[in-house]
């Protein structure tokens, strides 16, 4: 059976939404994605309008922004030379012209999308690029950054964690090796990255979960050794 996508209603129908959202689907469609795929940039879409609602910002950009930050990523997986942010800038003008977007707001979109990357430890000056940045922080934060996080480690045939030390008290930190590595180096410190008050409450929460998380899967991994020793 085909997945078939659940609409939001919060999304609402507008028609430059959609078209802008059918594009980015289809670059997305039958690409490797690990978790980057177009549900993610929905879920982004989502954070955005909630954080703009208590945050403020342009609704109709940080829409935009959303559905189109990632569209890079299917280039960059294929190629990691590729800068994901600056290609979906590239590719972002062409998109939001055919749907009929404002072009008055397209360089703010573009300056949106081009400075959202984490790695890069940029910190935007318009609300709206700073939005944008805390929305895919977020998603990548919490139950669904963990879920993430292995997707894209098991494409990358990265091992899930370091057999004998897992939480690396006695090496350094590796997350490009080891998928526990980077929830320990990168997710466990997103909520101390955020730029709105709104945004690093909410990280906050999902890091507490987290937390969790992580306990349980050291207490599963190091079972036999525990063992062992009592």
């Amino acid at each position: 059976m085909e997945e078939q996508e659940v609409i939001n209603p919060a999304h609402g129908s507008g028609e430059k939404r959609m078209q802008i959202r059918e594009s980015a689907r289809k670059i997305f469609d039958g690409a490797a994605n690990a978790g980057h795929d177009i549900n993610h940039s929905l879920r982004v879409m989502d954070l955005c309008i909630h954080i703009s609602s208590i945050e403020g910002g342009d609704s109709e950009i940080l829409e935009a922004a959303a559905l189109l930050h990632d569209i890079g990523r299917p280039a960059q997986l294929k190629d990691p030379a590729v800068d994901h942010a600056t290609l979906s800038a590239q590719l972002a003008p062409d998109i939001l012209s055919g749907a009929g977007f404002a072009s008055q707001k397209v360089p703010a979109v573009v300056y949106a999308i081009k400075h959202h990357r984490y790695s890069f430890g940029l910190t935007p000056d318009t609300l709206e690029a700073r939005i944008l940045q805390d929305a895919d922080r977020l998603d990548i934060s919490g139950a669904v950054g963990a879920a993430m996080t292995f997707a894209y480690s098991g494409a990358m045939n990265r091992k899930l964690y370091h057999s004998s030390d897992p939480l690396a008290e006695h090496r350094q930190l590796d997350g490009d090796k080891y998928a526990l590595d980077h929830i320990l180096s990168k997710l466990m410190h997103l909520p101390g990255s955020m730029h709105t008050t709104t945004a690093r409450l909410m990280a906050e929460e999902r890091n507490r979960f987290l937390n969790g998380f992580v306990e349980q899967l050291v207490r599963e991994i190091t079972f036999g050794r525990r063992q062992a020793n009592e």
